[in-house]
Formats: structure tokens, sequence, C-alpha cells
């Protein structure tokens, strides 16, 4: 078995919010301190003599579970992955630790695990011992959200390039307009009017947000296609045809990521949720996402993912 060191003040409420996907689990060291790793069955077919791709695939792993805890806050998951450790039984059935460095860098394994870090659920999964029932049957939003970055390939692709969006303010742009497409295709959205028909079926929040940006008022696209509105953001490079211009000519005024930031949050959280909705008969709470007190600067997309 794999497993990470993970830090966050989030560790200890994870480990007893179980899912078959991902264990959080803690160990004591030899001076009795609290170590938290993350561990998952995705990882279990992994030899031993492959910590590298153990790594980023557990890095990928991770990046999503990140991208879950961004949608209703900013507090993440820390990792280290230079070192990953790998379990297995040694003499006497006791279990030994065995820590593996990373040294070197592999990026086509990295866009390999990257790609697909899902595997096929085995025929015996492990149980969880001395796990509350009420633990094991509570709800919870990271786990039922985690389960759908499994079995649905869009919703895995869509915390993916939210997470990447937030590693590196560059890909906001990109990513967030890649996001929305992502979303009505699996909506089956293709025009205004099959938007309005969809948009009936999910929640105000998730309207609100699609309308910021969809709708001709807010020039989300229009921001986000011309380097004359966004400049080394935008998805396109310098055209004489992007311009970012009212009728008068006047330059429009740039519009806030934080503002971004945040609808893209509340779209891929209530989009989720509708599926969830759908799928098992339930669904959470909206998020109120609170505005910052100062504008979000470059400083603040750069996660330590």
């Amino acid at each position: 078995m794999w497993a990470i060191n993970i830090y966050s003040s989030l560790t200890l409420g994870l480990s007893t919010k179980i899912s078959e996907h991902f264990n959080v689990f803690r160990e004591f060291n030899q001076s009795e301190h609290e170590d938290f790793f993350f561990s998952s069955y995705h990882l279990d077919d992994i030899p031993k003599e492959e910590p590298l791709r153990a790594s980023y695939r557990a890095k990928a792993l991770l990046q999503m579970f990140n991208g879950i805890l961004l949608l209703s806050g900013d507090l993440i998951l820390d990792y280290d992955l230079h070192n990953i450790f790998f379990l297995e039984k040694g003499k006497k059935d006791s279990y030994e630790w065995s820590r593996h460095t990373i040294y070197k860098t592999n990026r086509e394994l990295e866009y390999e695990e990257l790609q697909n870090p899902f595997q096929p659920k085995p025929e015996h999964l492990y149980t969880y011992k001395n796990v509350p029932k009420n633990d094991k049957n509570r709800k919870n939003y990271l786990v039922d959200f985690f389960d759908y970055a499994y079995k649905d390939e869009f919703v895995k692709e869509v915390l993916t390039l939210f997470i990447l969006s937030k590693k590196d303010i560059l890909f906001i742009l990109i990513n967030t307009t890649k996001i929305v497409e992502t979303i009505e295709y699996d909506l089956g959205i293709t025009n205004a009017t099959s938007a309005e028909e969809k948009s009936k079926l999910l929640s105000e929040e998730f309207r609100q947000a699609y309308k910021f940006f969809k709708d001709k008022k807010s020039k989300f696209s229009h921001f986000s296609n011309s380097e004359y509105g966004s400049g080394i953001f935008a998805r396109h490079g310098v055209s004489d045809q992007k311009k970012y211009h009212d009728k008068e000519g006047n330059l429009l005024p740039a519009i806030s990521f934080e503002e971004i930031d945040k609808k893209t949050r509340t779209l891929i959280y209530e989009w989720i949720n509708y599926k969830l909705e759908n799928d098992k008969g339930y669904r959470y709470p909206p998020v109120i996402i609170e505005n910052l007190d100062e504008p979000m600067k470059d400083e603040d997309y750069n996660f330590d993912l």
C-alpha cells in the first residue's frame, strides 16, 4: 500500500470521513507525534519498484481532492511529493514502512497519470475497522464529490482543470472557458433556448453563475478572448479583430478575477450537486463564498498543490 504525508488543519476531521476511494489515517512516530497519510486503492496496483509513478498518481488524486475542497472554502491539503511511503507485510505478519525519496521527473509519466489516475475497483476492497456506523453512513460532500470524479469523466476533467487554474493564474481564463463548455456539453446546452430550459432544473445559484459567463452583458467571453481586455491571460493572441471596446470605442473595464473565481466555484459545485440529486436523491446546501477584503493578487492563486 502506498501512502503520502499530508499536512493541514483538516487532517484529523478527514480521518473520520471514510470513502472507498481514499483513506486519511494517522500514525504516531517515534516522538509520539501524529503524522497523517493519504492512501487509496487506486495506488495499490503500482509495484514497490515504481515510486515515481506512485507519486504522480497520488498527486493527481490529491489535486482533485483539493479542487473539491476549494469549491467551498480556501483550505487545502498540503503534501510532500518528494517522499512517498510503501507499507507491506514483514516478518510474523507485522507491517513495515519503507520511504522512497523522489529525485527525478518524467513529464510523460506525469501526463499519463494525470489523464487517468483512477483504477478498476478491486474485487475485495479493504474494510476499515473500528469505524462507528454513523461515520460510515454519514453524508459528506467530499466523499460524494470524489466518488463522482471517479465515475464521471466530465467531473474528473472539470475538477482537474479547476485546480490547475489555481496553481497558475495564467490558466484561469483558458481553463474556466473549458470548464463552462464541458458543463454545457454534459447538460446538453447547445443554444440559448436549451440553456433556458435546462436552467429551470438547476438551482438559482447555478443560474446566476452561468449567467455571469454567458450573458452578453457580462462581457466574459469578450474579455477572456481579447488580449486588449485581459492581456497575457487572454485565450488568444493579439489581433485587430479582438478589440475590447464598447460601441463608442471606449475601453471596457476589466472583469474581476475574484468574481470569476467565485462564479466558477459555484458553477462546478451546483452542477455536481445536480448530478448527485438525480442519482442519489439528495444534495448539499449552497455554499456562500464571501467577498475577500482585498482584491485577489497573483500570489493568491499560487497554492502549493
